[in-house]
């Protein structure tokens, strides 16, 4: 059999293993319902926290005419105004029960109306009320003089100074939308990232422990069963991220969490399986040679802590330094490093903090590092893999 045929061999046998398991089957189940479920939760609190504020305005017959002026004050202002006419006795009864059902009565004169409320007046209904009147007003003198009222009202809203600054130019640049979606998106591919990773960990000192992998080294090169391992789980790596991130899309969109916004969630999951295939195979070489320096399940901590660090460290980095400074010196030559970019490029693209050649430098630069370190994994496993007893040390693998 040929050597790819024997590397894709070994990848079926491990898609096999780790993605047909029950508990596999059951944890991305488990998963997904979280994804929508969690999509309905926010869904339902955003329509909450949407929900317009309402309040109840009755008018006495004498003030009818500043209807139309309080209607239209409430809607520039966000404010759900609900009119009724009563007499100033209906008013009052229902502004003295014990959970007044009446937020405000207007009575007397249309230009200087009296407000009678329960204790209280709220502060955004007295400036609805406010404009309101003076809004009446004006278009009583305007119309008093033989003017329009209404060509007077639209060029005294339109009378105010238009205001530019740097810093608001700057920020223009920043879609919160985009942000946001971009670090739901580091987080998934960090969740994929670490469970890969560990997959290949303890499934290659698994094979150690039972002795499986003498027998398998029987029929098959080193490089092969390693180079197979790393493509099967990075199989079902991938799998997941596509089957929990294409849920996510499809949940926000189909609640309308999306309306309004200028974010492609289709481009923001292609860019994270690009940036998925990267690191991952950064990673996941890293995962398959270290850990063939343990011969223990107990002692695999000792070889994926450091690697974990490498994970952690770039997301949080990106969340704490990129919203900051996205144009920072460092956080520029940081996003070209391969263990970088794959949190950093998605973040500052959001930021709109990308020259247009950058994307493509640090995919570039991830692409040359991935065969150095292939052969740096290789040698490590190579000489790993058939070691007994305690743990070898990084610097015996790589000399001997």
């Amino acid at each position: 059999m040929s050597a790819l045929g024997t590397i894709w061999l070994v990848a079926g046998r491990e898609v096999r293993t780790r993605m047909l398991t029950k508990a596999n089957i059951i944890s991305l189940a488990v998963m997904l319902g979280v994804v929508i479920v969690g999509a309905f939760v926010a869904n339902y609190f955003l329509d909450r926290d949407a929900e317009p504020a309402v309040s109840h305005v009755a008018v006495e017959q004498s003030v009818a005419a500043l209807r139309p002026d309080l209607e239209a004050a409430a809607a520039q202002q966000g404010l759900t105004v609900e009119l009724a006419t009563m007499t100033a006795e209906q008013a009052e009864a229902a502004l003295a029960e014990e959970d007044p059902t009446l937020d405000a009565f207007l009575a007397g004169d249309p230009s200087s109306p009296s407000m009678l409320v329960a204790a209280e007046p709220d502060a955004q209904l007295l400036a609805v009320v406010t404009d309101a009147v003076r809004s009446f007003v004006v278009a009583d003198q305007v119309g008093a003089l033989g003017g329009d009222p209404d060509a007077f009202g639209q060029a005294l809203a339109g009378a105010a100074p238009q205001v530019d600054s740097i810093e608001d130019a700057q920020a223009d640049r920043f879609d919160g939308a985009a942000y946001g979606v971009a670090m739901a998106m580091i987080s998934l591919l960090l969740f994929a990232l670490i469970g890969s990773g560990s997959l290949i960990a303890m499934g290659v000192v698994e094979e150690k422990t039972s002795r499986v992998v003498e027998i398998l080294l029987a029929t098959i090169k080193p490089t092969q069963l390693l180079a197979g391992k790393i493509l099967g789980i990075g199989i079902y790596g991938l799998f997941q991220v596509v089957v929990i991130g294409g849920a996510l899309a499809v949940a926000v969109t189909a609640l309308g969490l999306t309306e309004g916004i200028e974010v492609s969630i289709g481009s923001a999951l292609a860019m994270l399986v690009v940036w998925f295939l990267l690191g991952y195979a950064v990673f996941a070489l890293l995962f398959g040679g270290f850990a063939a320096l343990v011969s223990r399940q107990e002692d695999i901590g000792s070889v994926t802590t450091p690697l974990m660090f490498l994970l952690f460290i770039p997301y949080y980095v990106t969340m704490f330094m990129v919203p900051s400074n996205p144009d920072g010196t460092l956080v520029k030559i940081l996003s070209q490093v391969p263990v970088f970019s794959p949190f950093m490029m998605p973040v500052r693209n959001a930021f709109g903090a990308l020259a247009p050649w950058e994307m493509p430098l640090a995919i570039a630069v991830a692409l040359v590092t991935i065969p150095i370190l292939v052969w740096v994994a290789a040698r490590v496993y190579q000489r790993g893999v058939l070691h007994t007893g305690g743990r070898m040390k990084l610097a015996d693998a790589l000399r001997g």
